[in-house]
């Protein structure tokens, strides 16, 4: 797996959405880049999607390269991707995988998605216990905290998959 820039992964959901008529704003881009990264570290292995570093900011994961080139719009909708020389080469596992977080997360609200990725025991929870605002998030938190989410899906899905045992 080649990593690619954060730049380079948000075009792509910008991409998703503008096809499904669905506006995005950065600080969504901010979560649903982190969010593939994520479940690209717990269930693909290797380095993840991104080579980009996350930090913790005041409102959840950020990723200072993707804020900064998305700034000039606010809190307003990202219109168009970014262009960008280093177009995301993804494989089909990857593709497969964007979609699915597209799918899961795309049309949730910044601030919704921002919730999320405050909850206690996140990789952004930690990062801040552990090292403070503007710190980097390390991938070990950000794998271990995806593979959690996976292995508790997993186990609710087998909970609901077999009957109770009559008393």
């Amino acid at each position: 797996m080649r990593m690619v820039s954060a730049i380079a992964l948000a075009n792509k959901f910008i991409d998703l959405a503008q096809r499904d008529g669905v506006p995005l704003t950065n600080m969504q881009l901010q979560k649903l880049v982190y969010i593939a990264h994520g479940w690209a570290l717990a269930l693909l292995g290797g380095g993840g999607l991104i080579y980009d570093p996350i930090e913790a900011w005041q409102w959840g994961p950020v990723i200072p390269s993707l804020y900064h080139n998305f700034s000039k719009y606010g809190a307003g909708e990202v219109d168009a991707p970014l262009p960008f020389v280093d177009e995301a080469k993804l494989s089909s596992t990857e593709k497969a995988l964007l979609d699915s977080v597209w799918r899961s997360y795309g049309r949730m609200s910044g601030f919704k998605l921002s919730t999320i990725t405050h909850q206690e025991n996140t990789p952004w929870s930690r990062t801040m216990k552990d090292s403070g605002l503007r710190s980097a998030i390390p991938d070990s938190y950000i794998r271990q905290h995806y593979r959690r989410l996976y292995d508790e899906q997993i186990r609710r899905k087998c909970e609901q998959g077999y009957p109770q045992s009559a008393q």
